[in-house]
């Protein structure tokens, strides 16, 4: 699947969690995320703008691999594909990837306050490191387009020049 996500830095998660309910969102719930990222033994993911990543949130566990980015430079937009996984093999899926030499490339720890509304999924993101986020997001397959997205940002009131088009991993491996 194709997923569209646009990212911007702010300041108030509550100022943002009260715009969100005035537009209609509805609250999920809070999650705990430790992302475990894995470069390939024969091919840079950083070169090929590819991520692979073993997410734990909350007795969960999901693979996920990102291929690189695609679209215009105002979104985040690649294939995405992504596999659940028992929470208790978890740590099974992480010796398998290290026993076949994928090298660990950095941990992305965060906490996050996840709301929907019509085909958005809307994150409120706490990273380790790096501070406060908002990521809104949606699959392509919705029919949704990034244009709905900028506009639904905008009534957030975050505008276009305010979009970060990197992902958290990059963030921190740049140091910003």
């Amino acid at each position: 699947m194709i997923e569209i996500e646009v990212k911007a830095r702010i300041d108030d998660f509550d100022d943002m969690g009260g715009k969100l309910d005035e537009l209609g969102a509805e609250f999920q719930g809070m999650e705990s995320h430790v992302d475990i990222y894995f470069n390939h033994p024969r091919k840079d993911f950083r070169r090929t703008d590819e991520a692979l990543r073993v997410r734990k949130t909350d007795g969960r566990c999901f693979l996920v691999y990102k291929g690189p980015k695609i679209g215009d430079a105002n979104t985040k937009t690649r294939e995405e594909i992504e596999i659940g996984i028992d929470g208790d093999l978890c740590k099974d899926l992480v010796e398998i990837l290290d026993r076949l030499d994928f090298r660990r490339a950095a941990v992305v720890r965060k906490d996050r306050w996840v709301y929907k509304t019509r085909n958005l999924e809307i994150c409120l993101d706490d990273v380790e490191g790096l501070g406060k986020f908002i990521e809104v997001e949606t699959l392509k397959e919705m029919s949704m387009n990034a244009e709905e997205i900028f506009d639904f940002m905008e009534k957030l009131g975050v505008s276009r020049d305010e979009f970060i088009t990197e992902s958290y991993l990059e963030l921190l491996m740049h140091g910003v």
